[in-house]
């Protein structure tokens, strides 16, 4: 078996971890244009099975001639290059996951649906955390209704021990996060699809010591394709960040005064980016080391047997000190690791460009989950 992962980066290193520790017979090939992040993941897992390339992710020639000669790519770059890559991997006839997170991608990618299936070739987007894992627990959740009125979906990476006025670190990339905060969320309101603005809506909710009280706000992508997939079935359907208390306020005080605009800004004689500032000097107060978690709580009521019911499904989990995996790496890598490998080895069946939440089998999903130390508790 053979795959090719594209980036070298924090989740790269989660799924790397899992495709060695999972496959006893695998051939890891994994492009960055960063020599330092490959070198980096090499010397880590000192595997013969691991081979590093220095390519960029949109090289027309090197990253097609690699998806040749692969069963799956597994991509780990930023969403802006999924839609190139995955007319690549059809073409190439090597089955696709990516770590998603914008819709307007995502859309453009299930066009490429008939090409896939033509191909025999399997493309799942947005296989991570939320967007991702959280699609798959909330379909389990659902099938235990007749029916379903309300479902919520509030998952965050949280650092253990805060130590800025954000109460935050960064576990995955700042580009990454000013995206889930300034672009549009999609839900169900009152039986229709709605989009509302990022970073509204906020919430009190609380989960046990130490945590206690916590908020949660919108932020996009998380539903993924959840709203197409339930409109006409679940009344209200919504997903929210979780944060420490009063993140959300200090950060869109931030957006609202022009930070993450891409206008230029002139300082002196030069133009600059005015995101690009922003995200540069967020890195160094973000980037502190602490322990990191990740909380998860997705919570449905509707009707069993007749009767009115609630079912919350919750997960709590931290990181795993003697593989240097991270709360964030553990739960958005692994998800993304384990749907690959079940279009691989032919667990996923079906063919095209696909929801998770219809291609991916829930309980077999949480075994896999399971076997990697990573539990749901349902109550």
């Amino acid at each position: 078996m053979k795959i090719l992962v594209l980036g070298a980066g924090r989740m790269a290193y989660g799924v790397v971890h899992d495709f060695l520790t999972q496959l006893e017979e695998v051939e890891i090939h994994i492009t960055d244009i960063s020599e330092k992040a490959l070198k980096f993941i090499q010397r880590h897992f000192k595997s013969k099975r691991l081979i590093t390339h220095r390519i960029k992710a949109d090289d027309v020639v090197r990253i097609p001639a690699l998806m040749k000669k692969m069963d799956g790519v597994l991509s780990a770059v930023p969403y802006e290059y999924n839609l190139q890559l995955t007319r690549w991997a059809i073409e190439n006839t090597c089955h696709f996951v990516d770590l998603g997170g914008n819709n307007t991608v995502v859309d453009r990618q299930f066009k490429l649906d008939a090409k896939a299936k033509k191909a025999d070739v399997g493309v799942i987007p947005d296989c991570g955390l939320a967007p991702g894992m959280a699609s798959v627990l909330a379909v389990h959740l659902t099938d235990q209704f007749d029916r379903v009125d309300t479902l919520t979906i509030r998952v965050g990476g949280l650092p253990l021990h805060p130590q800025n006025p954000l109460q935050y670190m960064l576990v995955f990339s700042v580009h990454g996060l000013i995206n889930e905060y300034i672009e549009p969320a999609m839900i169900i309101q009152d039986g229709k699809i709605a989009t509302v603005p990022s970073m509204t809506a906020t919430e009190e909710l609380e989960f046990p010591a130490p945590f206690g009280k916590l908020e949660a706000f919108y932020t996009s992508g998380g539903t993924s394709t959840l709203p197409q997939t339930y409109l006409g079935k679940i009344n209200n359907l919504n997903y929210k960040t979780i944060r420490y208390p009063g993140h959300g306020h200090l950060f869109k005080a931030m957006i609202d005064l022009g930070f993450t605009s891409d206008r230029p800004l002139t300082i002196g004689k030069n133009k600059v980016n005015r995101r690009e500032v922003f995200e540069k000097l967020l890195l160094e107060p973000l980037s502190y080391q602490s322990e990191d978690v990740v909380l998860i709580r997705l919570r449905a009521k509707g009707t069993r047997n007749g009767v009115d019911q609630q079912l919350t499904c919750e997960a709590i989990e931290y990181g795993d000190r003697s593989s240097k995996l991270t709360a964030m790496m553990r739960t958005t890598a692994f998800p993304a690791a384990i749907i690959l490998i079940m279009l691989m080895d032919g667990r996923i069946k079906a063919r095209g460009v696909m929801r998770q939440e219809l291609a991916v089998p829930p309980v077999a999903f949480m075994t896999e989950m399971q076997k990697r130390n990573i539990s749901f508790n349902i109550y």
